[in-house]
């Protein structure tokens, strides 16, 4: 009977916490569009969110930056007149000085991040869902975000390319995407190409599916 009790208890704790975040996220958002004094920043700030809750939340997609930059960069400029600054750089977590190469939407300087609150645990800290700058999710961790690599972040690479072996090819690798994506956010002929070449279900097409 007490381990039922315990069982009970836990669950109770569980979906009370829950309730918690669920009543925070909504005053977090509500916060967040009283103090949008424009239309296109309410715009920015609807779509950012309606692709987290409607497409990256529900499919547990995790590790889909480039795609989610590229498709709130095309879809904010073509379908509603908005340019925003897809950028790509790094993020690091505050545990070491590993930079990871990222990508995320700025609007007037504001970030809009939607892919690094929902992390794979084995792999990173989650950050905050940041819409506008303002974290509507907290995170594990405060994520500070670099637009190039900082001395700390070049150090970090240099000792991990003289270790050699699978972290140092696998840190080449990194780099080479993260070059090539950096292009290909330059130049929108080259966005389009990559989302068209992206695996069914992760194209622009089917992420405007979840957007008004």
């Amino acid at each position: 009977m007490q381990y039922f009790r315990a069982a009970a208890d836990r669950k109770g704790a569980t979906m009370g916490e829950a309730t918690q975040r669920a009543r925070a996220y909504g005053e977090a958002k509500a916060g967040l569009f009283a103090g949008l004094a424009d239309p296109q920043s309410h715009a920015v700030a609807t779509a950012a969110i309606q692709l987290f809750e409607r497409f990256v939340l529900p499919n547990r997609y995790t590790g889909g930056c480039y795609l989610t930059t590229m498709f709130l960069h095309r879809y904010l400029a073509d379908e509603r007149g908005i340019i925003t600054v897809p950028v790509v750089g790094y993020v690091n977590d505050g545990t070491d000085d590993i930079m990871i190469s990222h990508a995320w939407n700025e609007y007037q300087g504001r970030k809009v991040d939607i892919t690094l609150n929902l992390v794979d645990p084995q792999i990173s800290l989650s950050g905050d869902l940041l819409v506008l700058d303002h974290a509507l999710r907290p995170g594990r961790a405060v994520y500070s975000y670099h637009a190039a690599l900082n001395a700390a972040g070049e150090a970090a690479n240099a000792a991990i390319e003289s270790g050699g072996g699978f972290p140092a090819q696998l840190l080449r690798h990194k780099q080479a995407e993260h070059e090539g994506i950096v292009a290909k956010m330059a130049q929108p002929a080259l966005m389009v190409q990559h989302q068209a070449l992206a695996p069914p279900g992760l194209r622009y097409a089917d992420m405007r599916a979840h957007l008004d």
